[in-house]
């Protein structure tokens, strides 16, 4: 494969894009023994060879309790770690879409068909999960077969979690009314509780695991060398050949590669030596 030239080491856009998914971010955090190729990426962005990124999607997932961290001791975590600023918990970027039929240097600029995107990706990875919250939310609990006063109050619950709630009429009550949820028991109550949280926390897990690949798919195309971008995972899910020929379909040009990978392939692109890096981690 080709080198990159021309490197500029002062424009984060000239350098390949290698965002890490939150499992490898994880796994940086614990201090894994597994975590020497994360880490040498890592001293690849500090030496300004690539441009190392993590998503929103990060900054979304759940801590744990015990090791918390409030959003801005994290970004400047992530920072000490070598990560690029700017490139930290970074969101999508709008990007052009050629439609066919029309002249190959037309470039359309549209937001439902950003949305569509965003969707499909969603769909590759995750065929059994909607990307709708309600759509999920509705299928599993057909298939868990919640019906009648128990899915009103799992709705009614749902309301509650999200704490917003504005009465209709001055003579409305101020608190939300919850019926259904009422008529139960504490230790159904309970149950009901613990199958939404579960239900919630599944679903969020997959809908920022797609929109954490959209993120890095997007910023990519923002770059000097979009097929030199690398998503490095753990998940087996992101690795599964079928799932790359898919998003290869929608133009995807970059690499999706577990660390180890992500390292040999940088080097490859780039040219960089194993040696220069050993003689900055050891210096």
């Amino acid at each position: 494969m080709e080198q990159v030239e021309d490197q500029s080491l002062s424009n984060p856009a000239g350098r390949p894009l290698v965002t890490f998914d939150n499992n490898v971010v994880i796994s940086l955090w614990n201090n894994d023994s597994e975590t020497e190729p994360a880490r040498q990426l890592l001293a690849l962005s500090h030496t300004g060879v690539i441009t190392a990124a993590t998503t929103l999607s990060t900054a979304l997932e759940k801590q744990r309790p015990d090791q918390k961290l409030a959003i801005h001791e994290y970004a400047a975590w992530l920072q000490d770690q070598g990560f690029t600023p700017g490139y930290i918990f970074m969101g999508p970027r709008q990007i052009g879409f050629r439609v066919p039929g029309t002249s190959t240097n037309t470039i359309t600029f549209d937001t439902q068909l950003e949305i569509a995107l965003i969707e499909r990706v969603h769909q590759i990875l995750f065929p059994s999960v909607p990307l709708d919250w309600h759509e999920y939310r509705d299928q599993e609990y057909k298939r868990l077969g919640i019906t009648g006063t128990r899915r009103e109050a799992l709705i009614e619950l749902e309301r509650l979690r999200r704490g917003i709630y504005i009465p209709p009429s001055p003579q409305a009550p101020m608190q939300r009314p919850t019926p259904a949820l009422d008529m139960l028991e504490e230790t159904e109550r309970d149950e009901l509780r613990a199958i939404y949280e579960n239900l919630f926390r599944k679903w969020m897990n997959k809908k920022n695991d797609a929109l954490g690949l959209y993120h890095h798919i997007t910023q990519a195309l923002h770059t000097t060398h979009p097929k030199y971008a690398v998503f490095v995972t753990n998940d087996g899910n992101f690795h599964k050949e079928n799932k790359l020929a898919a998003l290869r379909k929608l133009g995807f040009a970059g690499e999706i590669l577990r660390p180890a990978e992500a390292v040999a392939f940088i080097y490859k692109v780039t040219g960089a030596s194993l040696e220069e890096m050993e003689k900055y981690e050891t210096a």
